[in-house]
């Protein structure tokens, strides 16, 4: 079992680690200097649908579970499928993006071919531990990570500019509202927190977890973006792919210690090596729990191996996969609108269970 806290940062950390990459830089194409914006935008969208889900979720069991209370096993391999195949186009973006940007920011003069494949042992290695060893390590991490982030936020006032954020709703209210939409996708990783709910103490629990990480995560997002707002204008902010790493290279600490990315990039990576690991866990348990078998380590190399290849396909086929048609098809309807479905089918069930007992109590 994990308990709420230990949950909440997992859940923090899997939706948060994507502003650390080329996240922030999609919001800032899409509304200019307004990204925080359109970020508070899409938090709003997602706490109503959580609401929804936790007002009819009445059961600890994941969706793949339900869909096998229905008495169709092959509603159940769909859904697991299904759900393998969300989390991993999640997933993916992730483990394009993190070996290039070692590459460009730690290991110039290393192959990429030769970061892949050491990126792809260590996040097997972390699978392999298992999912509470990985929550605990993450637990520990996390404040951490939080000092670092509050520390360099602190450190990046005196460069604020407050005019650089205006025209206040940069490109615009249909490009904030419409085209902004897709970025809810940074919320698509609390689809984990409906898969590991058996892994929870019970459904209210996870319930808090799952407030608590949407609440921060969402802070921390406008927070970083409004920092990056307020030190670059538009369109000059638009131009870097790793906006939060050009944000650390702006600190300078004196003399003496002028390069306060490095401290970013150390937390970076390990923030990015857990959630990979965790992400495997949860790619391994989804079909561990839909083919009913006994042990998930077997799977860990088969997945390990369809991630590197994932990592190494050509651009041309991701672009493809990332599309935001078929983000719009497959991952917000399974993250965001299966939950809702099942939960309504679990509040069914605890009232015909709630039905049947009060019957038996009146006899």
């Amino acid at each position: 079992m994990i308990d709420r806290k230990k949950m909440t940062t997992l859940l923090i950390n899997v939706i948060s680690v994507k502003m650390l990459l080329t996240f922030p830089k999609i919001m800032i194409i899409n509304s200019g200097n307004a990204a925080w914006i359109e970020c508070i935008y899409n938090t709003l969208i997602v706490i109503g649908l959580f609401w929804i889900t936790t007002k009819l979720y009445r059961s600890n069991k994941n969706i793949i579970q339900l869909a096998e209370m229905t008495g169709k096993k092959w509603l159940k391999i769909i859904v697991g499928v299904v759900a393998f195949v969300v989390l991993l186009i999640n997933y993916s973006s992730i483990i394009r993006i993190f070996p290039e940007t070692v590459k460009i920011v730690l290991l110039q003069d290393f192959k990429i071919e030769f970061i892949i494949p050491i990126f792809m042992l260590a996040i097997g290695i972390g699978a392999y531990i298992g999912l509470e060893p990985i929550a605990r390590v993450n637990n520990m991490f996390m404040p951490l990570a939080g000092i670092v982030l509050l520390l360099s936020l602190i450190l990046l006032i005196p460069y604020f500019n407050i005019n650089n954020i205006f025209p206040i709703l940069g490109n615009g209210v249909y490009s904030i509202t419409v085209k902004g939409i897709n970025t809810i996708s940074l919320f698509s990783d609390i689809l984990l927190l409906n898969i590991l709910l058996p892994y929870c103490e019970n459904t209210s629990e996870a319930k808090k977890s799952g407030w608590r990480a949407i609440y921060i995560s969402a802070t921390i997002g406008v927070v970083i973006l409004l920092s990056y707002c307020l030190i670059y204008p538009y369109p000059v902010s638009r131009e870097f792919m790793i906006p939060v790493y050009q944000l650390s290279r702006v600190i300078h600490l004196g003399n003496f210690f002028s390069r306060f990315e490095v401290i970013f990039q150390f937390v970076w990576s390990i923030l990015v090596l857990i959630y990979s690991s965790i992400y495997v866990y949860a790619l391994c348990y989804v079909w561990q729990i839909t083919f009913d078998l006994k042990y998930y380590k077997p799977l860990i190399l088969p997945v390990v191996i369809i991630s590197g290849i994932v990592a190494v396909l050509p651009s041309s086929v991701v672009d493809l996969v990332k599309s935001e048609r078929l983000e719009n098809i497959i991952v917000y309807p399974v993250a965001f609108l299966l939950p809702i479905l099942f939960g309504f089918y679990s509040k069914k069930i605890y009232n015909k269970r709630t039905v049947n007992e009060e019957s038996g109590e009146s006899e």
